[in-house]
């Protein structure tokens, strides 16, 4: 995913902002369903911005650098094309009591009041990954600071949700944003945290509730 977004990323979210739209849109979900965990995740990109940007993703690009490495096989992940917007979806049902260890790395994980719920979109948007310097980093920053990422999570995972927040060191921690939409809970990550926030773990967002779940 990492060489999508490499090549003429400050221009390309330049142009989104000039826009008024986001150039990208990314979604994750979590839920509980006879004895299984669905998972799906969702990441498409503006058509429009990435012709004016002079990016051209194939969908080999897009599905192959999502599967290397990861936890889908390519068979699990699918095309999305429209009109406005090209990327994909994956699809997964994951058993609780799975033994493969990539199947395990997707699953939430329960002790006291906490819920960790594993975050994957995290490790491709640091600066070093994106190959930017300093000060194309602070531009990026600015320019994607309405951005964000989506995380539901079911109720059957998690029936209440006081905070939710990213762990730091020495007991610190950085807040986001969640909503009740009613059968889950929807989690907002504001992207330029992930691009400026090395002192904070990002690859799992902490949901934590007033009693033991």
């Amino acid at each position: 995913m990492k060489k999508i977004f490499r090549t003429g990323f400050v221009s390309l979210i330049i142009l989104a902002t000039m826009l008024l739209t986001s150039c990208f849109d990314y979604v994750q979900s979590i839920s509980y369903k006879n004895g299984q965990y669905e998972i799906y995740y969702k990441l498409t990109f503006s058509k429009i911005i990435m012709a004016l940007a002079g990016e051209e993703a194939t969908e080999d690009d897009l599905i192959g650098e999502f599967a290397e490495g990861g936890p889908f096989d390519e068979s699990e992940i699918t095309e999305v094309d429209t009109d406005i917007e090209k990327g994909f979806e994956a699809r997964i049902s994951i058993d609780p009591k799975t033994k493969d260890a990539d199947e395990k790395s997707l699953l939430p994980k329960k002790s006291g009041n906490k819920c960790y719920i594993p975050f994957t979109f995290a490790k491709d948007f640091s600066s070093d990954e994106l190959g930017m310097d300093d000060d194309e980093s602070g531009m990026a920053y600015v320019m994607l600071s309405s951005v964000k990422c989506r995380v539901l999570v079911s109720k059957k995972i998690i029936q209440f949700v006081s905070r939710a927040y990213f762990e730091g060191t020495d007991g610190a921690y950085c807040s986001v944003p969640f909503y009740d939409y009613g059968d889950s809970f929807c989690i907002e990550v504001p992207l330029p945290l992930l691009m400026t926030s090395p002192s904070y773990r990002l690859d799992r967002i902490v949901l934590e509730t007033a009693g033991e779940i």
